[in-house]
């Protein structure tokens, strides 16, 4: 028996599904809200071009009264460009996120302290299609969308109750290096 077509059938086949695991189409992602835990906060990720060559600052601001907060990647590195984040609890955060990447696709996803990892397990079981979030998730405060290379997006959303949570970029493999703390103070 020749093993040769067989062998090329199912390289071709693993190779199909990985291009299409890791984007690289150039569609537009599309925006949907998310789950949040307090009753008046919602999500409305928009996605806009930005610069690939636009360096984001090292540290993202503070948000005690309800101004922005940014975040971005270091560049093609599997890093957030802070690692903690501050707001104060009932503050309205609009948080923009630049994925100043030239190659990788990235989200960031405000999380329950301590489940980052099994959120973005349960991300990769839903797919492309739901941004690596799944949809109704009751872990996930609040989200942006995937975004490609050189896009950003915004979250908007009321922070929670005091205390630490979690956000994480659910990328299938990105959980691992792409996270930091988010606090939120006394409002």
């Amino acid at each position: 028996m020749n093993l040769a077509p067989i062998l090329i059938t199912g390289a071709l086949a693993a190779t199909l599904v990985l291009a299409t695991a890791c984007g690289g189409g150039d569609e537009s992602p599309t925006a949907r809200p998310v789950a949040t835990t307090a009753p008046t906060a919602t999500t409305a990720p928009v996605a806009t071009a930005v610069p690939a060559a636009t360096e984001a600052p090292s540290d993202a601001p503070d948000v005690s009264d309800g101004a922005k907060l940014e975040i971005s990647v270091n560049g093609d590195a599997l890093t957030f460009t802070a690692d903690d984040l501050t707001a104060s609890s009932g503050s309205e955060v609009v948080l923009v996120f630049n994925n100043v990447s030239g190659i990788n696709q990235h989200n960031w996803v405000l999380v329950q302290d301590g489940t980052k990892d099994a959120v973005a397990t349960d991300g990769t079981v839903a797919g492309p299609g739901s941004d690596w979030v799944k949809p109704g998730d009751d872990r996930v405060i609040a989200n942006t969308k995937v975004l490609n290379a050189g896009e950003a997006g915004e979250a908007t959303f009321t922070a929670p109750a005091p205390g630490t949570y979690q956000f994480v970029c659910t990328f299938p493999g990105h959980n691992f290096t792409m996270f930091g703390d988010f606090e939120v103070t006394p409002g």
